[in-house]
Order: structure tokens, then C-alpha cells, then sequence
């Protein structure tokens, strides 16, 4: 009986280490998942910027929703994560989500009678899937947007997403970088809240 027991824990504890890891994303999974972001994205994009609230309400939720906010935090980080105390990564994170938020609301453009297109996906590696896709509309060229997926054991969500080819994460950790290592972690959250302030 004892044995019994002692091997049912056993066998619980590598499924508990075992959820832990990352896996990439079946890639049928990860298309139908883009496929109702991509339609959050549309609902913004045709927001008008004269209404920069709703346009930030709902990017918000989006992000909210869709994007592991934690990872995101520490990618961006970088080794300066590290050394943070819990204190400093909540407040950098709320800085930093609020950020994003005004930045992608208020610079994306207005796009009409748009279609939303998933162009194909694939696994990247052992953990990530991408979906790729792009913005179809009338007026302007295609607006290329790669979503990069992840699933920690919590549900499928967003780690990344480059538009036009340009990496949310790349552009923030290079951008962050830069500020932490002239001022520290501090200085920069102080900068995002000062920012984020005047942007109201």
C-alpha cells in the first residue's frame, strides 16, 4: 500500500514538472486562436483616432486577454529581471502594459473595410508556434502582422508580435536596454509613468 502510494506521488510530481514546460501549439489550434485576435484587432483599427479612449480600452483588453504579460515583462527586461525585487517588476509591468497601450493605440492607422488573412503557420523551435498574417483594405498597401504563440500550461497566449517585421519585444528589450544601463531599472519606470502621465 505504502509502495502504492509512494508511486502515485511519484508519478504526480513529474506531471506537476512536467506542465511547467513550454510546448509549441498544434498549428490548426493556433490559426482559430488568431483568428478571434484578429478580429479584436480589426474592432481597433477602425476606431477612429479622434476616439483614442475606446482605441486604448480596447487594445487594453486585448492585451489584457491574449498576452502573457509576464513573460512579455521579463523578455523585455532582460537580465536586469534578475536583480528586480517583486515590487519593481509589478510596477514596471503596469508602466510598461499602459505604455503599450497608448503607443499602438494612437500610432496605428485607421483601416476600412478591412479583411483580417491568415497567411500560414509553423512551429518555431520546440516552444513557439507563428501565425502569420496580414491587413487587407482598399486604400493602402497590406499591413503584415506575425504573432508569435506560446503555451506555458495556462492556455494558449501571445509572447510577440511583429508588425511589419519590426519584433515588439526586440524593439522594447534594445529601447529598454539602453535606459537601464544608463540609469537603472528604477529611472526607467519612473520615466514610463512620467510619459504614460503627460499622455492622458
Amino acid at each position: 500500500m505504502i509502495k502504492t502510494l509512494k508511486h502515485i506521488c511519484i508519478n504526480l510530481c513529474i506531471l506537476l514538472c512536467i506542465s511547467k514546460y513550454s510546448y509549441a501549439i498544434d498549428e490548426s489550434m493556433a490559426v482559430k486562436y488568431i483568428e478571434g485576435v484578429g478580429q479584436q484587432a480589426i474592432n481597433i483599427l477602425k476606431t477612429p483616432i479622434e476616439d483614442l479612449q475606446t482605441r486604448e480600452l480596447l487594445f487594453a483588453r486585448m492585451l489584457n486577454n491574449n498576452f502573457d504579460k509576464k513573460l512579455i515583462h521579463r523578455a523585455v527586461l532582460g537580465k536586469a529581471s534578475k536583480g528586480a525585487s517583486p515590487e519593481e517588476l509589478l510596477r514596471f509591468g503596469k508602466a510598461f502594459d499602459k505604455h503599450i497601450v497608448k503607443v499602438y493605440a494612437s500610432q496605428l492607422g485607421v483601416y476600412s473595410n478591412q479583411l483580417f488573412i491568415i497567411d500560414k503557420a509553423f512551429n518555431k523551435g520546440k516552444k513557439d508556434t507563428i501565425v502569420s498574417s496580414h491587413i487587407e483594405h482598399e486604400t493602402a498597401p497590406p499591413l503584415r502582422i506575425d504573432w508569435r504563440l506560446r503555451d506555458r500550461g495556462n492556455g494558449i497566449k501571445i509572447i510577440d508580435i511583429a508588425i511589419e517585421g519590426v519584433s515588439l519585444l526586440a524593439t522594447k528589450r534594445a529601447d529598454f536596454g539602453a535606459s537601464i544601463k544608463k540609469g537603472g531599472l528604477h529611472s526607467l519606470i519612473i520615466d514610463l509613468e512620467t510619459k504614460n502621465a503627460e499622455n492622458k
